[in-house]
């Protein structure tokens, strides 16, 4: 049985290594960055805003912000029918919708690309952006290329990984036998690395994955792998972790033949 890494967040590990099971593969698994709730002095301005009905568009960029929200107080009486929800993709949205909370729009392209590039006519409009603190400076300076006026809450932000599990991970990717890495954010990709540095196996990591298939969840994360030269084998159209593993085992199944 071929073993796949993967790096997810701990509260979805347990579900991912299930569907890596369900192909047919070992799961080695590991959280690479801890989520750290913040709080930010303009949530409050923004729970006003939604009441006043000042809010146009709300958008949120991750699962793990909903989650967050819906913490805070955030429900679905509080959004008014006039408020349009963005959910960024499939597990924010679905994040979104068993907090009991509704999704009016999701891109195509489940990146903040897809986004701007979905809300169009938004001169004048009202939009608040709810995410991490490493959201992409991409999605805030498209919206206002567009015209809109933008407030931004940072729900959370992300500490970094390197304690024995992290580091047995990485001696495994490295030396063991493993068939191929799937990424699932850029964040995970700078931590991952950064942890090899700090054991001084970065180079001999970096060397052993262009002999095992790389996954990427979406561009962003391709592209912070491209940074670190490493080539990224399966990268699927939909940014979703099952997509991703579909594709990593048809390229393993091509590798194959």
């Amino acid at each position: 049985m071929q073993t796949l890494a993967i790096i997810r967040p701990d509260r979805q590990l347990e579900d991912s290594k299930k569907v890596v099971e369900a192909f047919g593969y070992r799961a080695l698994a590991t959280s690479m960055v801890d989520i750290t709730p913040i709080s930010d002095s303009l949530w409050s301005t923004f729970l006003d805003d939604l009441a006043k009905g000042e809010v146009d568009y709300l958008i949120l960029t991750s699962a793990n912000g909903a989650r967050i929200c819906a913490q805070l107080g955030l429900n679905a009486a509080s959004i008014p029918k006039s408020t349009r929800v963005v959910a960024i993709g499939p597990a924010t949205r679905s994040a979104l919708l068993k907090e009991q909370l509704r999704v009016d729009l999701m891109p195509s392209e489940y990146s903040s690309h897809g986004i701007v590039r979905t809300l169009s006519n938004i001169a004048g409009k009202k939009i608040w952006v709810l995410r991490s603190a490493y959201g992409s400076s991409e999605l805030i300076q498209g919206l206002k290329k567009g015209g809109a006026a933008v407030n931004e809450v940072v729900l959370y932000t992300l500490k970094k990984l390197c304690g024995p599990l992290q580091r047995n991970f990485i001696l495994e990717v490295t030396e063991g036998d493993v068939a191929g890495v799937l990424f699932t954010s850029a964040m995970t990709v700078k931590a991952f690395f950064d942890c090899a540095d700090l054991m001084g196996t970065r180079d001999r990591l970096i060397a052993r994955l262009a002999h095992q298939l790389v996954g990427a969840i979406g561009i962003p994360t391709a592209d912070a792998l491209r940074s670190y030269n490493v080539e990224v084998d399966a990268l699927p159209k939909d940014a979703t972790f099952s997509a991703l593993v579909s594709v990593a085992h048809a390229a393993l199944k091509n590798r194959a033949l």
